[in-house]
């Protein structure tokens, strides 16, 4: 008809800075749904903080490591502002972007050697949270419980976390596969 004018379509630039935006939201937004469980569900304490975690592998393959880290840093804050179980707030901010670090320590040769740097890493990150929760912030985490368990009780357990986190480790590898060849066909669709 003449008289009227049809819209000029968005310019693809503009379109697809949208789309990160929106997506990388809604990853954060997701992180901090998953992480406000572990309130409601004493179990999920540990398990929300390591689900986040894996929303972090769209957005590295997607964007890369710098809006992953934004992610993250994001996340990070409003769990620790929203949550009400703090120790899993901790956890995420601490262990949280190891979907991150992992290309990097998956790089290091030979084998053995990224596997000590990822136990170090492990090692030193539940070891600095909780010594930052329980003598800074003064929360009361359970460690009390721990200690009237016995003095092998916290060893047990950080022991525990640590195997936790190598499992953790593997699992990342085979998500990130499953996403590569699954999902990401269907977001780049989407774009």
């Amino acid at each position: 008809m003449p008289g009227t004018q049809r819209k000029k379509p968005a310019p693809e630039r503009e379109t697809r800075g949208s789309f990160k935006l929106a997506f990388c939201s809604l990853m954060a937004a997701l992180g901090t749904g998953l992480m406000m469980t572990g309130g409601l569900i004493p179990v999920l304490t540990y398990c929300s903080p390591l689900l986040a975690g894996v929303l972090l592998i769209p957005v590295l393959r997607e964007y890369g490591a710098k809006w992953a880290v934004l992610v993250w840093a994001v996340t990070a804050f409003l769990c620790l502002m929203l949550c009400t179980d703090k120790e899993a707030a901790f956890f995420y901010l601490f262990l949280g972007y190891y979907p991150i670090l992992k290309r990097a320590l998956d790089r290091i040769r030979p084998r053995g050697l990224s596997l000590v740097c990822k136990l170090l890493f492990f090692a030193l990150s539940i070891g600095a949270m909780y010594a930052l929760i329980a003598f800074v912030f003064r929360l009361d985490v359970g460690l009390e419980e721990l200690e009237s368990l016995g003095r092998w009780a916290a060893a047990v357990f950080y022991v525990m976390l640590t195997v936790t986190m190598l499992i953790y480790d593997r699992a990342l590898g085979s998500l990130a596969v499953l996403y590569e060849y699954r999902l990401r066909p269907r977001v780049r669709r989407m774009k």
